[in-house]
């Protein structure tokens, strides 16, 4: 079996721009995806193999949401400050304003994560993901597809 291409945002074959690509976004998942208009594979990187790749411990502390917590706190905190004094001297940003509903969001962004990690349903989740990456690799073709894109398929999955 061949090597499948790896995308940048394009797809190799036909070129087509990838619709909602962003480079810094990971998820977990199978890195062969089709091309919606010619039907041909390539490899995205941004998608983890959970069963070959693993995950960050770091995934399953509250670390993440509670530094999104505290960006958020800082940045409402600040940008109130700045609308507090425009409000004074006459005037208001509407900048400073969606800073503030930016980090209003953010501090509950964190305060969900904290509480997914807490309660075990970002665990489940995981836990439900990998999984699925199991029950991908033991299709004995998909596993070789990706032991010759390059990555570290478990033997037990290429038998």
């Amino acid at each position: 079996m061949e090597n499948i291409p790896v995308t940048n945002g394009y797809c190799p074959h036909c070129g087509k721009k990838i619709s909602g690509y962003n480079q810094s976004s990971r998820d977990f998942g199978t890195p062969v995806r089709y091309c919606k208009h010619c039907q041909k594979p390539y490899l995205d990187t941004r998608y983890i193999e959970l069963a070959v790749e693993g995950y960050n411990p770091n995934y399953l502390t509250t670390k993440m949401g509670i530094r999104i917590l505290l960006i958020g706190i800082i940045g409402t905190v600040l940008a109130g400050g700045i609308n507090l004094l425009n409000y004074y001297n006459g005037y208001y940003s509407l900048r400073a304003v969606l800073c503030s509903v930016l980090g209003l969001i953010l501090i509950i962004i964190g305060i969900v994560d904290i509480i997914r990690v807490k309660t075990g349903l970002k665990a489940k989740s995981l836990e439900k993901k990998r999984t699925e990456s199991v029950q991908r690799l033991q299709d004995r073709a998909y596993a070789l597809t990706l032991k010759n894109c390059g990555y570290n398929v478990p033997q037990e999955y290429l038998e």
